[in-house]
């Protein structure tokens, strides 16, 4: 008897939702939503509010909140903006927790464009990685550790043409963000209160640039 295909869940509730991204870091995972409640993750950078096992939204399972849209490749000039302000910030973030020894998850709401750009672009910023390689890596393991309705990762084509305008880049957006570290260091703020402040985006939206690290909530 042929037994019936199981039915695959959509990418925003299929568990524990990440895949790993081993040569970028052994320490370095990528996921959707519910990922952050499924493992003992040490950083979690969130470009959404992450929710428990029981399917709730819960801010306390974030270290850091990176909060912007997927529009699909329809952001508009504005939204494109703010999006690479917080990839590039997120990637920044992931330099510095890699570096501390740290295990540390990027997610969003699939585990697909958002996180997945933010991971790509630590790679091509802080591992001199080409930008075609880092979509390619991270497709080829959310494939290989994923299965779910929809998948595409990496499949925003704005998120995938910055990728490329980052590494044209890549030396002065180091700089610029090593110069605020040092800043930060400067007036005697350690870099998530430093970048703290709430900024009022292009969409009407006030998001924080971060959260700080809030203890852990049980699931």
């Amino acid at each position: 008897m042929v037994k019936p295909h199981k039915k695959l869940p959509n990418g925003y509730e299929d568990l524990p939702g990440y895949a790993c991204l081993p040569r970028m870091s052994p320490l370095l995972c990528v996921g959707n939503q519910y990922s952050a409640s499924l493992s003992d993750f040490d950083i979690v950078i969130s470009t959404i509010t992450p929710k428990d096992r029981r399917g709730r939204l819960n801010s306390k399972l974030s270290s850091f909140a990176l909060l912007f849209e997927d529009e699909h490749g329809r952001e508009s000039a504005s939204e494109a903006t703010l999006a690479q302000e917080r990839i590039v910030e997120g990637a920044a973030l992931v330099a510095t927790a890699i570096k501390a020894r740290r295990h540390t998850l990027v997610h969003c709401e699939w585990g697909q464009n958002r996180s997945g750009s933010i991971c790509c672009a630590f790679a091509v910023l802080y591992l001199q990685w080409s930008a075609k390689d880092a979509i390619k890596y991270l497709r080829a393991q959310n494939h290989a550790q994923r299965q779910y309705v929809g998948q595409s990762p990496m499949s925003n084509p704005c998120f995938n043409r910055l990728m490329l305008k980052l590494e044209k880049q890549r030396a002065k957006i180091v700089l610029s963000q090593e110069q605020r570290k040092k800043r930060c260091a400067r007036s005697g703020f350690s870099t998530a209160r430093c970048l703290r402040p709430c900024k009022r985006s292009s969409l009407g939206k006030v998001h924080p640039r971060f959260t700080k690290r809030l203890p852990r909530q049980a699931a």
